[in-house]
């Protein structure tokens, strides 16, 4: 089959001349039209509409390829809405609105389809959708709570949205859905609205309350990934081992489907899960061949920002095995963040782009190398946490700005000591600088790790009066105990206490 920008399948062969015969009416649409028979539905093709009994069906979309719209159940197959669903399917905004002068219904649904395209204020589409509240069949009430829980989750509008509204239709809608096929598409973008608002036991619970096998595979597998991301979003140390098993074993199912059927894009960003499971085993191999197919994918579908978002991700991973005893992954990931930098660009998009630079900034103070050569990275360090610190400023980002300047100070610790300077005072500014942004109140771990790093960069602080100063004793034992009031963590209260034990003998000795 010929690719087309638009698919229009039939079963009743008599519908055949029909449909051609209203293509042919338009110059050139054949061009952008296949016509072809079938007697099933392909939900693997998104860009479809069917024919069937004289009606036209726009089935749901389980490859996100257009907005999450569910469309009236049996639209009438005429030639006016047949060319206005195909106008509006292609996106052509001049055309489709003069067939459904009789069907506003289906012109307020691609109105509503573009802006959420466009990304344009959606308030009049909104408002168009909200007009229509009298339903005679029970599908057009599902299909109402639907599309105004996907048009508020993923429109944009003059004044800011509840969420508690967006979960409210959406609730609704799987209630009121009584399609498996249709339920289930309800139910992806539900959960998928719980975990990215921070309620992924939530998405886990509903999800746990389908059964996926029942479902087709699209619909299966989509449900699938969307229970992978919801675990994801959990795992935690010490991790659930058993959990983590199920997750392989789901994932990977998944993972094989979308890859098999060559939907590469969506088995990229598996990859990229695939690679962060087999991390947390300390599988380097296993997950390094997971990321770079992920690379490889998103370069061969043209999706260069998703490609720069694997290359943080081989990135942070590089990073990981670097820290767990094999210094020479450093380079490797400098490098991955240097690729992620080609595409992330400070005038577009300043927050990753500082993100990527406070990385490097940690990567460079820790690189292993010769003396001299290390004052050079200890300077590239330096400039990268700047970069980070420009946009990650006090005012605006209090807790990131806290976060930079507790691993800026960390950096200066180990910077190689030069002549003229005493990094080890540079650390206590920038320790001075994360501390008061971390108040007890609402960061008491971070705090007290902060605390901890201080006294051990004020032992190793010049001191320029040649004997026993009793201003920076004080402060070392004030900041001591205050650690001890603010976490009950072990590991640090035994830090703790040898810095005391440390302050007392100095104390004993003076």
């Amino acid at each position: 089959m010929t690719e087309k920008l638009l698919y229009v399948f039939y079963q009743d062969s008599l519908d055949a001349p029909s449909i051609h015969e209203y293509i042919e009416s338009i110059d050139r649409l054949n061009e952008l039209v296949a016509v072809q028979h079938t007697e099933i539905i392909m939900p693997g093709i998104s860009n479809a509409i069917y024919i069937n009994e004289n009606r036209i069906h726009i089935r749901p979309d389980w490859l996100d390829k257009r907005p999450a719209i569910v469309f009236p159940s049996e639209i009438p197959f005429n030639k006016n809405y047949f060319l206005g669903t195909v106008f509006g399917m292609l996106g052509n905004e001049e055309k489709y609105p003069q067939y459904f002068t009789g069907y506003p219904a289906m012109l307020y649904i691609f109105d509503l389809v573009q802006t959420i395209i466009k990304g344009d204020e959606g308030d009049t589409a909104l408002e168009n959708i909200l007009s229509r509240t009298k339903f005679v069949h029970p599908f057009e009430n599902y299909a109402f709570n639907h599309n105004v829980a996907i048009a508020l989750n993923y429109g944009h509008y003059s004044n800011d949205i509840n969420a508690e509204s967006i979960d409210a239709h959406y609730a609704d809608a799987l209630q009121l859905a009584f399609e498996p096929s249709y339920k289930a598409f309800t139910l992806k973008y539900y959960a998928t609205f719980l975990i990215d608002n921070g309620q992924p036991e939530a998405a886990m619970q509903l999800l746990n309350q389908q059964n996926f096998k029942a479902l087709d595979d699209y619909p299966n597998f989509s449900l699938e990934r969307v229970w992978c991301q919801a675990v994801m979003k959990q795992l935690s140390f010490p991790y659930n081992e058993a959990l983590i098993t199920e997750l392989k074993s789901r994932l990977w199912e998944t993972l094989q489907f979308y890859d098999k059927n060559g939907y590469k894009t969506i088995a990229a960003f598996l990859w990229m899960d695939a690679a962060t499971v087999a991390n947390l085993s300390n599988s380097y191999a296993e997950s390094l061949g997971y990321i770079n197919k992920a690379v490889i994918y998103f370069k061969e579908e043209g999706q260069e920002e998703m490609k720069a978002q694997a290359q943080l991700i081989r990135g942070r991973l590089f990073y990981d095995w670097a820290q767990s005893g094999n210094p020479q992954f450093y380079r490797s990931a400098l490098e991955a963040y240097h690729e992620a930098l080609h595409i992330f660009k400070k005038e577009e998009a300043p927050d990753v782009f500082a993100d990527i630079h406070h990385q490097l900034g940690v990567i460079y103070a820790e690189l292993p190398d010769e003396n001299k050569k290390r004052s050079i990275w200890a300077a590239l360090s330096a400039t990268s946490f700047n970069e980070a610190l420009e946009y990650y400023n006090k005012v605006d980002f209090p807790y990131q700005f806290g976060m930079i300047c507790n691993n800026f100070a960390n950096a200066y610790a180990k910077y190689p000591q030069g002549g003229k300077t005493d990094n080890f005072e540079k650390a206590i500014n920038f320790y001075e600088e994360a501390l008061s942004v971390r108040p007890a109140s609402q960061y008491p771990t971070e705090r007290a790790v902060t605390l901890l790093n201080y006294l051990e960069a004020s032992w190793k602080v010049s001191n320029h009066n040649e004997g026993f100063n009793t201003e920076r004793y004080d402060d070392m034992v004030a900041k001591a105990n205050e650690i001890k009031t603010l976490t009950a963590d072990e590991q640090l209260i035994i830090e703790t206490e040898k810095h005391l034990q440390l302050l007392e003998e100095l104390e004993t000795k003076m």
